[in-house]
């Protein structure tokens, strides 16, 4: 047996020998009267012309016969290779091909259709199709396959053995037999790459759609979309920017800023950022924040860039207000740190009194108490009430108040022991000017603002004064036993 392969033309050869000798073979069988033209054409021929005349006759039928042989081989070779090229077309067509019979049963599928599948074309012959169809689209398979249209186009999702989904294109065409038999004739084209590639849209569009103002431009800086939060923040109408260079984007400050110097700072780093004032349509001056960002192709050259706006009017408010609060404070600070200044200088004059006076009250006789007095009266005391009528703080009048009654009270027990001085021994010193603010009746409150000490912290005292002076019971009155300690 030869090797060499077996080719259309040498079909076309075989098959000529094989109809001549089936020829040759029919004429044997059949009477001559079965061609009759022909044999009186042969008659006619053998009684008018010469033996050479005949013989050109039979060589140009013979020619003839052999142009339309020719031609009915070179015709027979066209439908092979075209057969052959369908068959191609077919098996290696990058998408899925099935014909399925008019009970839904696979009885062809190219080599797509197997992978598309995810199986072998064994498996698939003689197998209903329905089988790789996701149960959501099943029902309505079977609806379109029992349908008249003769062409259907829809999507589904197909079920792999995997049981990984997938989703696909259907182009079917019902062809109906002149046997009246029905063949569906099916085209299945993977799409879950363009469905993802829809969502990634949708979101991308959702994510267009911000509260920040987006002009998407060109490598030319010419805008080509811009989101409906620029139009609101600018005023203008779409028609308005559309088509417009980038530019045409006003901005005001600073001086050495403008859209194609961004564009320029953009070029190396591919990003800019920074607040700037802008203008918008009716002419207002507004600040915002912006940012451009340039985007690259395949190759990494700019193709387009993305501008963003966000306005920041109202930050820039707050800053201000907190700027301007931050030196209303700092004001207010220097004044009272003037004033406590001044209060510490009297405070400490007063103690520089006070200890003259203890002084005086512990070396001198009782003769001394009368100096005492003299000298309380005739400086100490004019000078507190100097301090009171020439001071508007009413913390440091109260201040004043408590330490002119404490005074008093030494003055008046001095040069004899009493409850209240050994009591206040074991007392802190702020505790101590709770303990007088109390005996001079002022509220928990007053004593707090006064002592600019927190409301909690002045009762936390008044329980330590009330504990240390043995004053227990809760019903006993502070201010009323301090007063009697006086009087003792």
């Amino acid at each position: 047996m030869s090797d060499k392969p077996i080719t259309a033309k040498n079909k076309v050869t075989n098959i000529q020998h094989d109809n001549r000798a089936e020829a040759e073979a029919i004429l044997a069988k059949q009477p001559s009267t079965k061609y009759p033209d022909i044999k009186n054409q042969v008659t006619r021929l053998a009684e008018t012309a010469s033996t050479e005349e005949i013989l050109h006759e039979l060589q140009v039928h013979q020619i003839e016969l052999e142009m339309q042989n020719e031609a009915l081989r070179q015709a027979h070779i066209a439908l092979e290779e075209s057969r052959d090229r369908y068959l191609d077309l077919f098996e290696f067509a990058p998408i899925g091909y099935f014909t399925l019979s008019a009970s839904g049963l696979i009885t062809e599928v190219n080599f797509a259709g197997e992978a598309l599948l995810k199986a072998d074309r064994q498996q698939l012959m003689g197998r209903p199709l329905s089988k790789y169809i996701a149960p959501e689209d099943s029902d309505q398979f079977y609806l379109r396959l029992n349908r008249d249209e003769v062409r259907q186009s829809y999507d589904m999702h197909i079920k792999r053995e995997s049981e990984i989904k997938c989703c696909v294109h259907v182009d079917a065409l019902r062809i109906k037999k002149d046997d009246g038999t029905l063949t569906f004739r099916m085209t299945l084209t993977d799409i879950s790459e363009n469905k993802r590639m829809e969502q990634d849209l949708r979101i991308a569009a959702c994510a267009f759609e911000v509260q920040e103002g987006v002009v998407v431009a060109d490598k030319q800086s010419k805008i080509i979309r811009v989101n409906q939060a620029f139009l609101k923040l600018t005023g203008y109408h779409t028609d308005d920017v559309i088509g417009q260079n980038a530019t045409f984007i006003p901005v005001e400050q600073p001086s050495s800023t403008s859209f194609k110097s961004i564009i320029e700072r953009v070029s190396p780093l591919k990003y800019w950022q920074g607040e700037v004032l802008s203008r918008r349509k009716n002419g207002a001056i507004f600040p915002c924040l912006a940012s451009v960002t340039a985007v690259l192709d395949n190759v990494g050259r700019t193709s387009h860039y993305v501008a963003c706006f966000y306005d920041i009017t109202l930050q820039k408010h707050a800053e201000k207000i907190l700027l301007e609060a931050k030196e209303r404070l700092e004001l207010t600070i220097e004044k009272t740190t003037d004033e406590l200044s001044s209060v510490k200088t009297e405070s400490e004059e007063v103690n520089t009194a006070l200890k003259v006076l203890i002084k005086m009250r512990n070396t001198e006789s009782t003769s001394t108490k009368s100096l005492l007095n003299d000298e309380l009266n005739l400086e100490v005391l004019p000078f507190l009430e100097k301090l009171k009528h020439g001071n508007q703080d009413i913390k440091q009048v109260r201040l004043v108040n408590a330490l002119e009654a404490n005074l008093l009270r030494l003055a008046s027990t001095y040069g004899r022991p009493t409850t209240i001085s050994a009591s206040y021994k074991s007392l802190t010193p702020k505790e101590i000017q709770v303990a007088a603010m109390v005996r001079e009746g002022f509220s928990t409150k007053a004593i707090a603002s006064t002592l600019s000490l927190s409301p909690e912290t002045i009762s936390i005292h008044r329980k330590n004064i009330r504990r240390k002076i043995g004053l227990g019971s809760k019903d006993k009155n502070l201010r009323s036993h301090l007063i009697a300690f006086d009087n003792t």
